[in-house]
């Protein structure tokens, strides 16, 4: 048993992990597209009024996407099937109604938030064409919902890339008609109802609700509402935390610094795929877990996740934060180069969220989502705070410094709560034998960089081999890790 549900985990989690990879280098290509052919104030348009719609999509779901994955999962070990149509129904009725709530409301006031907010009047049409994002971007969410808590991880983990591989695809398109601005607005527009017809045939394969009568509709809706609303800030709370970001950059600074922050930000959290992956499987199966009381799993799990994680991911990050500048002008030109300090900033702040967001998601699948709300509303609220007090003064490197200090208060708040429930120790130690192979492997790399004066790019690559060599080594040398253990974990999966 121990062995099964290990694979499983570690099934799915590599199957998220692949898709997620490629979908992020997908929406990465997008950006830099978007920046090769856009000004940087036309960039910086863009993204300030599709990250105003973003943000606010989130509170359109209320959490009851992730309450849908976590009932799915419940009512299909019961086999409770019309139940699980019941709460498919009910959820696909309240986005839908919140939806066209929303697009009402930046229909109506489009004109006075470019005028007001965005400074700018092209702003009000770029609203208004991406009302068809909000509505029809709730049909391919529940699809992924659908997909996840049926655990058909391959379909779930797809969506994302195909809808990436979409817009790229349409953006092209629309540059080379001539459309300048408004290609990725149209791409945008687009993409839910082409991405709706494409999945609609592998949804109704997965589960035909249509068989299934609607059956107390309500109690299941309020059982939903009472999840989901908690809920909602697992699966957005970083998000949030770099939309306010935008949000705050748009009112006190130039679109000048919302377009090059527009590239720092998303280039520092590409590296989510990791906890992406992570979290996909890690919360239907801690919620089954929890249910069927394996709380040892559970326990066994977390630890592996809160020790390993920072040793993967060091090495490319370390790299990644000491050839920011090269890669900013090599993918975006010299206009985002002023971008690089925050970049840097925002790297060192990556990591912290990854195993954060494994925290939130475990505390919601073992039906904690209230400990969740907390965590994201006091870390929102300090970022809100740290936003108010340095970017004015700061400007993007402001916001990055507001952005991490969230994120470790995230970490630290989040592991408490998950230490205290699974009755595990806090990680301290795990986590401070980490800082002696970490100065090794800057140490090393700095090194490299002095010796080997060639391309930048050889340059990059030379530092991740042997940064990487002499971080293993270490570890191995200092029985922070060990080849025993290793095998061991291989001959789990």
């Amino acid at each position: 048993m121990v062995m099964s549900y290990t694979r499983r985990a570690f099934r799915g989690a590599s199957i998220s992990l692949v898709f997620a990879i490629l979908a992020s280098l997908v929406a990465y290509g997008t950006r830099i597209l978007l920046a090769r052919n856009l000004s940087l104030q036309e960039y910086g348009l863009f993204y300030a009024v599709f990250n105003f719609v973003i943000f606010f999509l989130f509170f359109r779901d209320l959490g009851l996407g992730q309450a849908l994955v976590k009932y799915i999962a419940e009512y299909r070990v019961n086999k409770k099937y019309q139940d699980i149509a019941t709460s498919i129904k009910s959820v696909i009725t309240f986005q839908v109604l919140s939806s066209l709530f929303f697009a009402a409301i930046f229909w109506i006031f489009a004109d006075k938030l470019a005028s007001s907010y965005f400074q700018i009047d092209s702003a009000a049409l770029i609203l208004r064409f991406l009302i068809v994002y909000v509505i029809f971007s709730i049909l391919f969410i529940i699809s992924k919902n659908i997909f996840q808590g049926f655990q058909r991880m391959v379909l779930y983990s797809s969506v994302e890339l195909i809808k990436n591989l979409l817009v790229l695809g349409l953006v092209f398109l629309f540059f080379t008609q001539g459309f300048s601005l408004f290609s990725p607005v149209f791409a945008f527009a687009l993409v839910s109802p082409i991405l709706f017809l494409l999945y609609v045939p592998f949804v109704f394969n997965t589960f035909n609700l249509l068989h299934y009568k609607v059956k107390h509709f309500k109690t299941h809706t309020k059982k939903l509402f009472s999840f989901g609303v908690p809920v909602f800030a697992t699966a957005v709370g970083g998000k949030i935390i770099g939309y306010l970001d935008t949000l705050f950059l748009t009112y006190f600074s130039s679109l000048s610094e919302v377009g090059i922050y527009n590239v720092v930000l998303p280039s520092a959290l590409v590296f989510l795929f990791f906890s992406k992956a992570i979290s996909s499987i890690l919360f239907p199966l801690s919620s089954e877990l929890w249910i069927k009381k394996e709380n040892k799993r559970l326990s066994q799990g977390i630890s592996l996740l809160h020790k390993y994680s920072f040793i993967l991911m060091a090495p490319v990050i370390s790299t990644v934060i000491l050839f920011s500048p090269f890669l900013l002008e090599l993918l975006f030109g010299k206009n985002y180069v002023a971008g690089t300090l925050s970049l840097q900033i925002l790297l060192l702040g990556v990591p912290l969220y990854v195993v954060a967001s494994m925290n939130n998601n475990l505390l919601s699948g073992i039906g904690k989502p209230k400990l969740v709300t907390l965590i994201i509303l006091l870390s929102a609220t300090l970022n809100i705070l740290a936003n108010i007090v340095l970017i004015p003064s700061y400007g993007i490197e402001g916001a990055a410094v507001a952005t991490s200090l969230s994120y470790l208060f995230m970490l630290l708040f989040s592991t408490g709560l998950v230490s205290r429930n699974l009755k595990i120790s806090f990680p301290w130690k795990n986590w401070g034998s980490l800082v002696i192979p970490l100065l090794i492997l800057a140490s090393v790399a700095f090194v490299t960089i002095n010796i080997f004066q060639i391309s930048p790019i050889f340059q990059f690559i030379l530092v991740f081999i042997f940064s990487s060599i002499a971080f293993i080594v270490t570890l191995l040398i200092l029985r922070v890790i060990s080849l025993e253990e290793l095998r061991r974990h291989l001959r789990r999966i």
